[in-house]
């Protein structure tokens, strides 16, 4: 019976069509590219007007700053290349021409060791290479180890479900031992158009609150995607 039954649909669409002219084909999706660039960069100075703004004036918030084009070798200090991919990717440590415009925040909640953001924005489809190198880093990366000031930073990452926020995201925590305890750091990264948004929330002995605002994260997506609208 199945079989009958697209028999005739051919046969119907057939019949409907001009015998002249070749069926028209559906038009294929844009690509993620084509997308990116719809969306205009950010300045700087429009990444400060779109970031977070401080809850009160009390608030332990830092200002926003704004990060200087440099070029960083945390990367070669990371023990397994994907995981340094993916960090770099991640804060916007990598090279690119052009430089993005990189703004950063820092949040200090009471009794919590806080969090931290990121805003790079790259131009026209920058921001989707980057993502992809994310992708990639996270697809492969599961331990690695760096030099701290003190001791030899030993990282072990999981990876978390994806949150359905902006474009495309990632989600994943980097886990480190220490003496007061594992130190745990939450990861949410999300690409909205031209812009790569970079959360970052620390937890030391299971004392603080694990994850980064979702409320927060999503009040800053939709920020970034007015700005560039």
């Amino acid at each position: 019976m199945p079989a009958l039954v697209a028999v005739a649909i051919l046969a119907v669409a057939g019949c409907g069509a001009d015998p002249g002219k070749p069926a028209s084909e559906p038009a294929p999706p844009e690509p993620a590219s084509a997308m990116a660039s719809a969306s205009r960069p950010l300045t700087t100075e429009q990444l400060v007007a779109a970031a977070l703004p401080q809850e009160s004036p009390d608030a332990e918030w830092h200002p926003v700053s704004v990060r200087k084009p440099q070029v960083s070798d945390r990367e070669d200090q990371v023990s397994d290349p994907a995981c340094g991919q993916l960090l770099a990717a991640a804060h916007a440590w990598r090279p690119s021409q052009p430089a993005p415009a990189v703004v950063d925040q820092t949040f200090n909640w009471k009794d919590d060791n806080g969090g931290a953001s990121t805003l790079a924005s790259y131009g026209t489809s920058g921001a989707v290479a980057v993502f992809a190198e994310v992708r990639e880093g996270l697809s492969t990366c599961r331990y690695y180890e760096s030099p701290a000031p003190t001791t030899t930073y030993k990282g072990t990452l999981t990876v978390d479900p994806a949150p359905g926020l902006g474009d495309e995201a990632v989600q994943f925590e980097i886990t480190a031992p220490t003496e007061a305890g594992p130190h745990v750091t939450q990861y949410t990264v999300v690409r909205t158009g031209s812009v790569i948004a970079t959360f970052t929330k620390l937890s030391v002995g299971g004392r603080d609150i694990r994850a980064f605002p979702p409320a927060m994260i999503a009040q800053q997506i939709s920020l970034l995607q007015q700005a560039q609208s």
